[in-house]
Order: C-alpha cells, then sequence, then structure tokens
C-alpha cells in the first residue's frame, strides 16, 4: 500500500499561478535526433516518417527497424534502469524481480513525456524500459529510438486481453515494439459528501466549471487530457481536433474557471488532495480515483470517493506501454522486467496494492472487482473493461502542427492562469 506521502506517475512542477513556460514539441525535441546530411526533401530522413498516424480506422503496423535480441542472448548483470512516471510501480513488485534476478533495478522518473523523451535524445538518461502513451509511438519508432521486442522472451503475452495479443492494438499491430502497462478512462472525480450521485450525473463535466465549488476544483496539469476533457464539455466529441475554433473555445473555457473558480492545475488533485478533503471535484483519470483509497485519512471510509464519467462512446479511453530504447543496455534484463511486469501475479498486485490502475488481463474479471473489495461500490464507473475500446474516445496522435496548436493555447492558459 501507497504511503499517504507518496505521489503518484503524473506527479511533476506545477507552475500554475507563476510565469508560464513554453512547452517544447515534440516534433522540436526529435529533431536533434536527425544526423547532418540525413534530411530528405519534406521530411526528416526516416522512411518510417511516411507511416501515417494509427488510428482505430487505420491501424499502423510499425516495420523493424534492426532485427530483435537473438532469444538465447545472455541475461545481463544489470543494474536495469527503468525510466518511469514518478511512484508508477510498487517498489515491492521491483523488489521481487530483484530477487528473481540477483540484479538492481534502478528507476529514473520523468516529470512529462516530452522531458523524458529529451533526455533520452540528449543521453541524459539511458534506459532498458520506459514507458510512454500510444500517441509517441510512431515518432519514437522513427526515430529509431525504440528497438524491436522478441516475443519469444515474452511469454506472459497470453495474459493480456486479445486485442492487444491478436493482431496486436491499432498503433502497434503484433505489438513489434510494445506491450500494454496499464489502462484507464477519463472522468470527474467528486467527494461524495458534497456532492451527490445525482448531481454529479446531471452536472457531469460542468461540476469542474461550478462555481459553487470555487476554490476546489482540480484540472490535471497536462495540456492534451485537459484540453480534450474541455472540448467534450464544451459539446463536440472530436478530442482529436485540427479547428483552431475548437482549440480556442477550450483555451477560453479553461482560463474562465481558473479565474472565475480559482481551479487549480495539479497532479495530484484527485489521488491525495480530494481524499484529504482540499478539492471537491477534480479531472480525473480512473485509476487516480481507484489509487485515493490509500489516501484517506484514518477514520474517514471510502464510501466519499465518488467518480463520474460520460455514457459510451462519449468519454476517452487510454493506455501506457513499455518498450525497450535502441540505447538499452542491458536489452535480455529489460525483457525479463517486461515479461515480469505481464506476470498475473506481480501485475495484479501492482494494481491492487498500488497504483489503482487496471493492467488488461483475461485473468482480472472487471465485474468482479468491486464485489472482491478491490475497487470501493463508489467507484464502479472506475471499473475498464476490454469492449470500451471498441466503444469510447480514443485521443490519438495530432501531426506536428496541430500539436503546436495545442500547445500554444497551453502556454497561453499558464500565462493567464
Amino acid at each position: 500500500m501507497r504511503h499517504p506521502k507518496d505521489i503518484s506517475r503524473r506527479q511533476f512542477l506545477t507552475r500554475a499561478g507563476g510565469a508560464a513556460i513554453a512547452m517544447p514539441s515534440l516534433a522540436a525535441i526529435l529533431a536533434a535526433c536527425t544526423k547532418p546530411g540525413s534530411e530528405t526533401p519534406g521530411g526528416s530522413g526516416s522512411a518510417l516518417d511516411n507511416i501515417p498516424i494509427a488510428t482505430l480506422d487505420n491501424p499502423v503496423t510499425l516495420p523493424p527497424t534492426q532485427d530483435p535480441i537473438a532469444a538465447d542472448t545472455p541475461i545481463e548483470s544489470g543494474p536495469l534502469v527503468l525510466y518511469n512516471w514518478a511512484d508508477y510501480i510498487y517498489k515491492k513488485v521491483v523488489a521481487d524481480f530483484e530477487d528473481k534476478f540477483g540484479v538492481d533495478v534502478q528507476i529514473t522518473t520523468f516529470n512529462n513525456l516530452e522531458e523524458g523523451i529529451q533526455k533520452v535524445v540528449n543521453g541524459q538518461v539511458t534506459p532498458d524500459v520506459f514507458v510512454p502513451t500510444p500517441g509517441y509511438l510512431r515518432r519514437l519508432v522513427a526515430k529509431d529510438l525504440l528497438q524491436p521486442l522478441q516475443h519469444d522472451l515474452i511469454p506472459n503475452m497470453s495474459n493480456v486481453w486479445p486485442s492487444y495479443s491478436n493482431p496486436g492494438p491499432y498503433y502497434d499491430l503484433g505489438w513489434n515494439y510494445s506491450v500494454p502497462y496499464t489502462i484507464y478512462t477519463w472522468g470527474v472525480a467528486y467527494n461524495r459528501d458534497r456532492v451527490p450521485d445525482d448531481s454529479a450525473a446531471q452536472q457531469g463535466w460542468e461540476m469542474l466549471w461550478n462555481h459553487d465549488y470555487a476554490g476546489e476544483i482540480s484540472l490535471y496539469d497536462s495540456y492534451g487530457d485537459t484540453i480534450a476533457i474541455t472540448i467534450l464539455r464544451n459539446g463536440s466529441l472530436d478530442v482529436n481536433t485540427q479547428d483552431p475554433q475548437v482549440i480556442d473555445a477550450a483555451k477560453q473555457a479553461i482560463l474562465q474557471t481558473i479565474n472565475d473558480n480559482q481551479a487549480r492545475l495539479t497532479i495530484n488533485g484527485v489521488y491525495a488532495k480530494l481524499p484529504a478533503g482540499d478539492y471537491t471535484v477534480a479531472e480525473a483519470w480512473s485509476g487516480d480515483i481507484v489509487g485515493a483509497q490509500w489516501y484517506l485519512p484514518n477514520g474517514v471510509g471510502t464510501d466519499i470517493l465518488g467518480y463520474w464519467k460520460p455514457e459510451d462512446g462519449k468519454t476517452m479511453i487510454g493506455n501506457d506501454l513499455l518498450v525497450v530504447p535502441t540505447v538499452s543496455q542491458n536489452p535480455r534484463l529489460a525483457h525479463e522486467f517486461i515479461n515480469f511486469m505481464l506476470d498475473e501475479k506481480e501485475g495484479t498486485e501492482n494494481f491492487t496494492q498500488w497504483n489503482g490502475y487496471q493492467p488488461p488481463f483475461t485473468s482480472i474479471q472487471p465485474d468482479t472487482l468491486v464485489k472482491d473489495g478491490i475497487v470501493p461500490d463508489t467507484l464502479t464507473s472506475a471499473v475498464v473493461t476490454e469492449d470500451m475500446f471498441k466503444k469510447d474516445l480514443t485521443p490519438y496522435e495530432l501531426p506536428p502542427e496541430i500539436d503546436q496548436l495545442w500547445l500554444d493555447a497551453w502556454t497561453e492558459i499558464k500565462a493567464g492562469a
């Protein structure tokens, strides 16, 4: 169980109320990967740059940039370097891996994926295992930052949902480069002592704009997440919009609730600050509110925790990944670690005892998670099922020029907050 003073996977320094700092786009970061003289007309020099952006309607196979390591590659002596979001893995599970293989694991953390990728590109960190999201995968492969996986070394992929293993997810058919780590939805977490369930259901996203909760509203300090849920709040389902007017309307709405309702940009607002009573409502990933049960003050029951998400087809769903960077010094050990995290016992313990984020294991029956006491009965809507990935909205990689529009809007939000 996490200690109440620990922090979640997405913890990084919030700058709300301070000077805005322009975020570098991923395109700008990855430009550093291009070798002098390797540019091709209209592109950055990689044949993989011609691979289209993956969507559910247009799934993509990422072709290997090199051969996977041989299945008989000796296991290295380590240490294994895990490059991860802060406190996004149970250290007991890590210790179990260390004991099994007689190696040390060094956990290095990043504050956001742009920072994490930039440090890999610059050689500041040399990870063996990295934890990105699908929207970054194609570009990481295109810049030869990831190595193909040796499937013979990851037999535990048989434990995950069929949609991830055969033929593989839309963003990596054949799972040539990635395996799933966790799955989650987006919604609104709320304190049931202050917001009755029927009121939460009636308000939906408007809870985050309700002046009655002024000073007690949390939004994620994450440009893609918060702009996307604001697009939903504004009445559009296009969470991958390329329309400047829709992006601008989301920006104005976010500024409105920040300035009129004192909404705060946080990362720990859901799992730590809401159960502590600091916030009444918060933009939430489902895993954060499930994990919030371990941050409740002594004597406070889980029945104060609530989670609303829109009806099927009107909310977002996503997952995080485990990959092996090209610079890995311990690629066989990295494969062993990935396979270890896909072990039903270890992966389930990571979920049920630490971070609250489900792994997509066939052994986990979503309809029993509440009955078994893993998910509080007030958080039934935070349970994730496989069919949601066919029905709900998926945030995709944005074209560079559109991603820059989102980043520019976020910079203006931070400046005006």
